[in-house]
């Protein structure tokens, strides 16, 4: 009797052990930083450079899967929140409201910025060499010069963020505005539309066909913006180095806001962008922050 007993006490603390081990192996990562599948939520004006610096992550690493999509920074933050994806892209990092909201979900949020871009104004080809000063722009913005249209890629984009923040402080963006879908269709808009300004984020208007050359699209031109600063005294275009002195006034930089708690894929993934993506940053006519750049004088073409 004592025997049976001491059997049943056995199979029970066996069935426990097994019990336990199935539940550590189905809470352990389904993906590694090379392999796996995960979702991502990317700011939609840095999709031409993203969908480049993807490509060549899941080439190099066939094992990896990621589905991208493309959206307003409120979405991808939302999307962040909401878990539905565990690495965000955007132009900024949380404010402290949103960490502490995030902290009461347990969520510990990682952020680092990889690399600084522009905010630019575009034109039509009816305006060979557009100019403005941050005074002129502020009063377009705000609808003091009503000679200009004003179109955006998206409402709740980080590009209407960026003017309402850093250009026009607090002050009401102008009625005559017009946001599209997303920053090509700011593109084709602008090409047919003599009275209109375009903002966009410079990835998309950049050539990256020749990394040495400083070169835009040919569909539209491109704003020269003369800063506040009495430094400097002429106007200034969104080329690689004014963007990486900061010298071109309208700049921003791209981070990455990751809750991942363990050396996931999407680890993995800014790992690379930290190190080798840098250089595609640089063909975007971005200016990489995650390696040393040297500045050298140069003669631009236009």
């Amino acid at each position: 009797m004592q025997i049976k007993k001491m059997n049943y006490l056995n199979i029970a603390f066996m069935l426990s052990i097994i019990m336990l081990l199935f539940s550590c192996t189905s809470n352990e990562p389904k993906d590694n930083q090379t392999a796996g599948s995960i979702k991502i939520s990317i700011d939609e004006t840095y999709k031409p450079v993203m969908e480049e610096q993807l490509k060549i992550f899941t080439s190099r690493f066939p094992n990896a899967h990621i589905l991208a999509e493309y959206k307003p920074e409120n979405d991808c933050l939302k999307d962040f929140f909401e878990d539905t994806t565990r690495v965000i892209f955007i132009t900024r990092e949380l404010t402290q409201e949103e960490k502490d909201y995030a902290l009461s979900k347990q969520i510990v949020a990682k952020s680092m910025s990889m690399a600084r871009d522009a905010i630019v104004f575009i034109m039509s080809k009816a305006h060979p060499e557009p100019k403005f000063t941050m005074a002129e722009l502020r009063d377009i913005l705000t609808g003091v010069n009503k000679n200009f249209q004003i179109v955006f890629d998206n409402k709740n984009s980080s590009t209407v963020r960026y003017v309402n923040d850093s250009i026009l402080n607090g002050q009401k963006l102008s009625d005559n505005i017009f946001a599209t879908n997303n920053s090509e269709e700011v593109i084709h808009y602008i090409e047919k539309n003599d009275k209109a300004i375009g903002v966009i984020g410079v990835s998309w208007i950049a050539d990256h066909k020749d990394s040495t050359v400083e070169q835009f699209l040919k569909q539209v031109n491109i704003a020269a913006i003369k800063p506040d600063a009495d430094s400097i005294n002429f106007y200034v275009k969104p080329y690689q180095a004014y963007i990486g002195l900061k010298e071109y006034p309208c700049t921003r930089e791209f981070y990455f806001i990751s809750k991942e708690t363990w050396p996931g894929l999407g680890t993995g993934l800014v790992n690379y962008l930290c190190r080798d993506g840098q250089i595609v940053f640089k063909q975007a006519k971005m200016f990489p922050l995650r390696v040393n750049v040297l500045l050298k004088n140069a003669t631009v073409n236009e």
